[in-house]
């Protein structure tokens, strides 16, 4: 690993796979358990080129990276002291040659990358309309909560225009707008192959939810069996402590 000088107030934060640590700083969003579960849901090949919309700090590329040793796997942002965490943590882990990280904003992706770039394309969007629930002040989290500079419509369209054909997409996301994004999907020529619910405890109602996609694929969809989180103790399960030490760290 580089030598790495920490700006004001961020830390290192270790990902307990390949020695990984990612810079996150607690004035802007930090990753969740969330970007975590999508990551091992994902299934890309080794040759995929790989894209992550909305990348914030970039655990997910690196995470992908990681598992999958893919080719090459881009992250963008319209926010630049995120991309720039994430730049830092690449060059800092000795990845900038398989982990690229971009200042883009989402909606002129297309004209970044050009038509039909990527295998496989990953992302955790922001889970709230703009005018549903309380904004945060602050405003890096807000955008990472809120549907404040892209809305759904937005991420599956440049999901669609982005990938290949026969290619994967792949998203987390609340279980009450899954209703809509199966709509979305079905308007830009992504068939849900492949969805896995995701529960707070096992008699709990799912609050998340894992979905895969395929670009003109037909019809048959695979839904795994469900993730649960935490136990009956309030512990997390084995489930969780595969993904989150999966060197036996745990």
């Amino acid at each position: 690993m580089t030598d790495l000088k920490l700006k004001e107030d961020e830390r290192l934060d270790k990902l307990l796979i390949d020695d990984l640590e990612l810079i996150q700083n607690p004035n802007y969003f930090c990753f969740s358990l969330d970007a975590v579960l999508l990551a091992n849901f994902v299934n890309p090949k080794e040759a995929d080129l790989v894209l992550d919309l909305g990348t914030g700090n970039g655990i997910i590329p690196h995470l992908i990276q990681a598992k999958f040793k893919t080719k090459q796997v881009y992250g963008i942002d319209i926010q630049a002291e995120l991309i720039d965490m994430a730049k830092r943590s690449a060059e800092y882990n000795n990845l900038e040659d398989r982990v690229e990280f971009r200042e883009v904003d989402l909606k002129e992706a297309v004209e970044s990358f050009g038509r039909e770039s990527f295998d496989y394309i990953v992302s955790n969007p922001p889970y709230l309309k703009k005018g549903s629930g309380r904004i945060n002040p602050e405003d890096s989290v807000a955008m990472a909560r809120h549907e404040l500079k892209c809305d759904l419509e937005d991420v599956i369209r440049v999901s669609s225009q982005l990938v290949k054909y026969g290619g994967k997409v792949a998203y987390v996301y609340r279980t009450q707008r899954l209703a809509e994004l199966l709509a979305l999907l079905a308007d830009y020529n992504l068939a849900a192959k492949r969805m896995r619910l995701v529960y707070s405890r096992k008699d709990s109602n799912a609050n998340l939810f894992l979905l895969e996609a395929s670009k003109g694929g037909g019809v048959g969809l695979e839904v795994l069996p469900p993730f649960i989180i935490y136990n009956n103790q309030g512990n997390y399960t084995e489930q969780i402590k595969e993904i989150y030490y999966p060197e036996g760290n745990g």
